[in-house]
């Protein structure tokens, strides 16, 4: 069975930006494996960093189970994740145990620089993760293949710059919206957290606003913009499409 491998850096990442599309892989018989690179252990307004990492990989662990995916923790820390030595091979790790078809990532450009910074990780490991010689510290098996490698959209859905990315294809999620709501609500964490810091009165409802203004550039109720990285390398095809047919629409020019 092929497998997918969404990483993201902290709990909750994955069931806001590409959960829906995550449900329809899984729907087709595609193997799901979720990763995140810490335990967002500075997400909460009161409770201790050690507290709220136990609480939060607890909620990711239920998120995971109840897509019927497997989950992955790094072991990084929040606020705290650099391009460096100790977390390129803590990521390769996590992408040869996977050994993916497809790796969901977060953007090269979002509001978070602890985002930024898992996007570049995740974007190496998905390419050396194949380098035999590369030593990521344990035993493990290289891959076989280089991965079909996407970006999600940016939270806001807009860069640094409030400007949009450069989408290259979306994914009508309408029929699994009410999944991926319930899917997001395992981070119970998350609204007392995201209230504090953002003015969020319910982050289920941010990420649904969201995903419905994506909706609208393909005339439908919900949807998931995406990114393929077509570097050196990596596979140029783009295979959701080729999965999901009408449920993904490519755009000829970035949007």
């Amino acid at each position: 069975m092929d497998r997918v491998l969404a990483f993201g850096c902290h709990p909750d990442d994955v069931e806001f930006m590409v959960a829906g599309t995550l449900v329809l892989l899984s729907e087709r018989g595609y193997e799901i494996h979720v990763a995140t690179m810490t335990g967002g252990e500075v997400g909460h307004p009161t409770l201790p960093p050690q507290q709220i990492r136990a609480r939060r990989l607890q909620e990711a662990a239920e998120a995971a189970a109840a897509l019927g995916a497997v989950y992955h923790y790094a072991g990084g820390c929040d606020l705290e994740v650099e391009y460096n030595d100790a977390y390129r091979k803590r990521t390769v790790r996590i992408v040869r145990e996977v050994d993916p078809l497809i790796v969901f990532a977060p953007p090269p450009m979002d509001y978070l620089v602890d985002h930024e910074e898992t996007s570049k990780l995740v974007r190496n490991a998905a390419y050396i993760a194949s380098v035999p010689n590369y030593d990521c510290g344990v035993p493990t098996t290289p891959t076989a293949r280089f991965s079909h490698l996407y970006y999600w959209n940016a939270v806001g859905l807009t860069d640094i710059f409030g400007r949009p990315l450069p989408l290259t294809c979306a994914v009508d999620i309408s029929s699994v919206i009410e999944t991926k709501t319930k899917l997001l609500q395992c981070h119970a964490s998350q609204r007392e957290w995201l209230a504090h810091l953002n003015e969020w009165d319910d982050y289920t409802e941010t990420m649904r606003r969201q995903s419905a203004q994506e909706g609208k550039r393909l005339g439908v109720a919900f949807a998931e913009g995406f990114i393929q990285h077509r570097g050196t390398g990596h596979p140029q095809d783009n295979l959701l499409k080729q999965i999901l047919g009408g449920r993904c629409t490519e755009f000829r020019a970035p949007q």
